[in-house]
């Protein structure tokens, strides 16, 4: 059977799913790439006003780092280790705090709907 499925309202389930995940199964590392899915979806839409370039570009001011080190090394370094494999022999094995990592994308992603359209996921 074939859908017709809107990326917003893909976005917008990836990220309910994200929240049940991480709440009520603390199924910490599907509900990241869920969140981070979404927030990238939702992202795209609202370009520089994202959650996620809003902080990229406070925080490299703040801190004075390039956007890219601030985007690559903090603010997506484990939504991007989980999804990519670099073949890199010291890449295989990193330290994660998972809550916190879901906390972070799931508010990013969370924010970044209700800038576009003021609505919360069901489980939001």
């Amino acid at each position: 059977m074939i859908y017709s499925v809107g990326k917003i309202d893909a976005a917008v389930e990836q990220l309910d799913w994200a929240i049940r995940l991480f709440l009520d199964e603390k199924a910490y590392i599907p509900s990241i790439t869920l969140a981070g899915a979404s927030e990238e979806i939702l992202g795209a839409v609202l370009k520089e006003k994202s959650s996620f370039s809003q902080l990229k570009i406070k925080l490299s001011q703040e801190y004075k780092m390039s956007e890219a080190i601030v985007s690559q090394a903090h603010l997506n370094k484990t939504k991007n280790w989980l999804k990519h494999w670099t073949n890199l022999a010291d890449d295989e094995v990193t330290d994660i705090e998972l809550e916190k990592e879901n906390v972070q994308y799931i508010a990013r992603a969370l924010a970044n709907l209700v800038a576009h359209d003021r609505s919360f996921p069901p489980q939001g």
